[in-house]
């Protein structure tokens, strides 16, 4: 305890022995350094300070109770607002009130059904610590808020944006003092730029998510009361995450924000609907090609492997905010891998996985060229695509073509041809000479009959893709690229309004997707018109079918008599020759045979009932 703290309990004392003994009393107590802080910030009165200070004795000095029992002239032993009343300087009822300073910040603590004016006053324990210089965050928010680290080093437009956060709240007016809302990026890069807010005013940063908020209004007003008495005690500010809340909780934390009159930050990664004033709305900036590639420079810096070139293939292939660019240069240190490079490119995956797995099916691609069964001007343009997502860097920065172009810098490729032909085993092969991901796109996730919801579904699946690391497929995409429809109702117009949602996005799109579909002709033209490449998918003629049959069946097979050249009689796409190939195997290795022409027959035979056919007799000529 404190010198200055020592005085003013013994000062408070006294006062209640001249109380005792009918004495004067002088007209005020000294008054502590740490004392004064909370009477200047909770707006104590001198009474109010008093009656604080009385009640940290009881608990500071051993000759408190007898001296309150004394001054009472009761048994009372404890503090109370009556000898309070009596003892101490400039009294004043109001002091007793529950919105008054000590009762609503809980500075102390009253023992009601002892009265209100006998109850006793006992002083709440993290006040108490706070006078004696040991501050901490209050026990009851342990668990429901957590400390935010200040990042080391964000990059310049992020630390604007956090500049921009603090100056509002030193410029903060009566309507919306001290409350922000952030959108857009993820939660870590939201959760920095408020951290280095905090920071530039001198304050810690705290969070908590939105779904832990008390949904009952009386402990939600226990909470907020509690946490700004933290707030200033601290001094912090909160970062309130609102990604992911149900209606209810949503409106927990809208009443939440509302009523907490301390530095708050609203962060979400889109803009949320509120009737309520939120106060000025900030965005993540986007990291442009120069930042993102001072980013990878400064986190690789010591890390000899990595060279400018592959700096510069990760800035075209990624857009990944600071803090995943570290985590990948920190698996580089650890010599996790020799291949730096290669690290950071699966670091830049994992990322891409983490937004893209709600709303597609990941496929590790393993299928090579060879595996591929196309004609030679088919080939030629898939290699093509590949070409022009491998050497962006190169064109769009170094070349300067990304400055003169600015738009419709994504490479889009679409895929016709029947059911079967290959146009997703494509794709899976030049993932995989890529070196990223395939994403197969669950239409039936992203189109919604409710009005705006497709939208947001596409607007998840392009900004997780936009960050790099997938080759996005929409498959069967003529069910939502349709030709649009003219204006009859409103249904219409709003499926009008999708699909203009999609061209702009596939405009802008920086990174690979390929469609899909049956039905070529289907297709918006002003769709198509935005399709850097298209390529078709024809239906293999006798000659590839005879390749895809030699490709199908395994090295290590056990066969006897199969004849790749009467397979190939048969007039289906390379994926029922899979399905057949495997259905032949099954049947064969059921019998304990070698694969031969009748194991195939007999599951050529089901694979056309499921088409729906018939095996003609040409089909099926010379093998038996």
């Amino acid at each position: 305890m404190s010198e200055a703290l020592s005085r003013a309990v013994r000062a408070v004392l006294d006062r209640l022995d001249e109380h005792a003994e009918g004495r004067a009393a002088e007209s005020s107590l000294p008054c502590p350094e740490s004392l004064e802080v909370l009477a200047n910030c909770f707006g104590l009165s001198g009474f109010e300070r008093d009656v604080l200070l009385l009640c940290a004795a009881v608990e500071l000095d051993a000759t408190t109770a007898g001296r309150c029992a004394a001054a009472s002239g009761t048994a009372s032993p404890h503090p109370t607002f009556s000898l309070a009343l009596a003892a101490l300087h400039d009294p004043h009822w109001s002091a007793l009130a529950p919105v008054s300073p000590l009762r609503r910040w809980r500075l102390v603590e009253l023992d009601e059904q002892a009265g209100l004016t006998s109850g006793r006053l006992r002083i709440d324990e993290r006040i108490l610590h706070f006078l004696l210089g040991a501050p901490y965050l209050d026990v009851r928010l342990h668990g429901l808020v957590r400390r935010t680290p200040v990042p080391e080093h964000l990059p310049p437009s992020f630390e604007e944006a956090a500049e921009r956060i603090a100056t509002t709240w030193a410029d903060g007016d009566a309507e919306s003092p001290l409350r922000v809302e952030l959108v857009g990026g993820d939660a870590r890069t939201r959760s920095d730029i408020a951290a280095a807010a905090a920071a530039s005013c001198d304050l810690a940063l705290y969070a908590v998510d939105a779904t832990d908020v008390p949904t009952d209004p009386a402990e939600r007003d226990r909470l907020t009361r509690l946490w700004q008495r933290e707030a200033v005690l601290l001094p912090a500010a909160l970062l309130l995450e609102l990604d992911e809340p149900d209606r209810e909780q949503a409106a927990a934390a809208e009443a939440f924000a509302r009523s907490t009159a301390v530095p708050l930050v609203l962060s979400s990664a889109e803009p949320r609907p509120s009737s309520s004033v939120r106060g000025q709305r900030f965005s993540v900036p986007t990291l442009d090609d120069d930042e993102q590639l001072e980013l990878w420079r400064e986190a690789f810096a010591d890390v000899p492997d990595v060279s400018e070139a592959d700096l510069g293939n990760l800035v075209a292939q990624f857009s990944l905010p600071p803090h995943v660019v570290s985590s990948a240069a920190a698996s580089v240190r650890r010599g996790e891998g020799d291949d730096a490079a290669g690290l950071a490119w699966q670091a830049g995956l994992h990322e891409a996985r983490m937004g893209l797995d709600e709303l597609g099916r990941r496929i590790e691609p393993d299928a090579g060229w060879n595996d591929l069964v196309l004609p030679e001007r088919q080939m030629r343009v898939l290699r093509e695509i590949v070409a022009h997502v491998r050497q962006r860097a190169t064109v769009h920065h170094e070349w300067g073509f990304s400055a003169t172009l600015r738009k419709g810098l994504g490479v889009t490729a679409l895929f016709a041809g029947g059911s079967g032909t290959g146009k997703t085993l494509a794709a899976e092969v030049m993932a995989r000479e890529l070196g990223l991901d395939l994403f197969i796109i669950d239409l039936s996730q992203v189109v919604s009959k409710y009005i705006g919801e497709t939208e947001k579904n596409l607007r998840k699946v392009f900004d997780a893709a936009e960050r790099g690391g997938a080759l996005l497929l929409f498959d069967e995409a003529d069910a939502l690229f349709g030709k649009r429809s003219e204006v009859k109702d409103s249904h219409d117009r709003y499926a009008n309004l999708e699909v203009s949602y999609l061209l702009m996005r596939m405009e802008a799109y920086r990174g690979l997707a390929i469609l899909t579909t049956n039905m070529k002709k289907a297709l918006d033209t002003a769709f198509m018109r935005r399709i850097r490449f298209v390529v078709d998918f024809p239906f293999p003629g006798e000659r590839e079918r005879a390749e895809i049959w030699r490709h199908v069946v395994p090295e290590q097979a056990p066969v006897k008599d199969l004849d790749p050249e009467l397979l190939a009689q048969l007039t289906v796409a390379g994926g029922s020759i899979r399905n057949i190939a495997l259905s032949g195997a099954f049947l064969a290795a059921e019998e304990g045979e070698r694969l031969q022409m009748r194991h195939m027959l007999a599951a050529a035979h089901t694979e056309y009932l499921k088409l729906e056919r018939s095996l003609t007799p040409s089909e099926v000529r010379g093998w038996v």
